[in-house]
This record gives C-alpha cells, structure tokens and sequence, in this order.
C-alpha cells in the first residue's frame, strides 16, 4: 500500500500544479478549484496548505526567484575584476527580463501581479540584488578599480537606475523604444560614476 503523501509533498504537488497552470493558461484566468482539479483534490484541501491564490503565486514566485538568484550569485562572487562583474550582472537583470517578456508572458503576469501587491517574495529578491550590487562596489572599492564612498548608497542608486532593464513593467514599455539604452551602455555609464 502506498503512503499517503506528507504535508510537504501536498504543498509541492499544489505548487508544480498550479505553476504548469498559471504558465499555460495565465495567473488571472486561473482560479483555486482549477489547481484543487489539477491535483485530483478539493478546493478546501487546497485552502489546507496555501491560505489564498496569492499565497500560492508567492511560493511559485520563490521558487522562480530562487533558480534565478543562484545565477545572479555566481556571477558577483566570480573571479573577475569588480567593473566586469557588475557588467556581467546587469547584463544577466535585463536579459532576463527581456527573456520573461518575449517568451514567457505568463510568467511575465504573475510577477507584475506580485510586485503590485508587494509580496514578500519580491521585497526578498530585491534586497538580495541590492546587497550583490553593494558586495561587488565594495570589493572594487577595496581594490582600488572604484573611488571611495558607501557601497550601499551606491547599490540603492545603481539598483534604481536599473529600473528601465529589469522593472517588468517599464521594461515592457521601453522595449518598442528604439532610444533605450542597452545593458552594455548602461553598465558602461554606471561604471563611470564608479570609477577612482
């Protein structure tokens, strides 16, 4: 006989469950008794283990975050100099963007859904990218490649300028600019403010 499955194993199954949903049919049009159907169980179980849709959403949103911030972590802790670093990582922010945007729009939805309504999955990842950018200001402080100054104002300042690469929404609004500057360019300014 098989063994029922544990609390874990359920909350997983919900999550795989409603992440295949959401990304075929979008976060909106998808509804808790169309997960609760997906994994052969009742709304009301589902409502067990996730309190409301967007508990669901915030889980599927970690997980997607969590994939992508070990990306991002490799690339500010390599062995190269502080400048291309910070290049390779705001290269990394708008490309996966720009990817989300053009092929996986319904990812794209959830996410704009969830920074709108500030969960926490999204204040999480934005501080973690914060303290990257600072980490790597202040290794090349360190070094001597940039001036001295506080390598937390300055990753508030970069992570703010970064707004138009890697805001889903912005973003998605200076895509069709032909204007926009690209990753390289704005890297390349935002190193020249950096720079002793």
């Amino acid at each position: 006989m098989t063994p029922a499955p544990t609390a874990d194993e359920t909350r997983a199954r919900i999550v795989t469950e409603a992440e295949r949903l959401f990304r075929h049919y979008g976060y909106s049009k998808t509804t808790v008794a169309d997960i609760a159907d997906a994994c052969a169980m009742s709304s009301a179980n589902v409502y067990r283990f996730f309190a409301s849709k967007s508990a669901i959403n915030e889980a599927i949103c970690g997980a997607i975050i969590s994939n992508f911030e070990g990306q991002l972590h490799k690339v500010a802790n390599s062995d190269m100099p502080a400048s291309g670093r910070l290049t390779q990582l705001i290269e990394l922010l708008a490309r996966n963007t720009a990817e989300m945007l053009s092929h996986e729009k319904k990812v794209h939805e959830m996410v704009v859904v969830a920074m709108e309504e500030n969960w926490g999955a999204i204040g999480r990842h934005l501080d973690f990218i914060e303290a990257l950018i600072a980490s790597i200001v202040a290794s090349g402080i360190a070094s001597g490649e940039f001036r001295r100054q506080d390598p937390k104002q300055a990753a508030r300042c970069i992570h703010f300028a970064l707004a138009g690469l890697k805001h889903p929404v912005i973003a998605a609004q200076c895509a069709c600019r032909p204007d926009t500057p690209t990753p390289s360019e704005m890297a390349a300014f935002i190193l020249s403010a950096l720079k002793a």
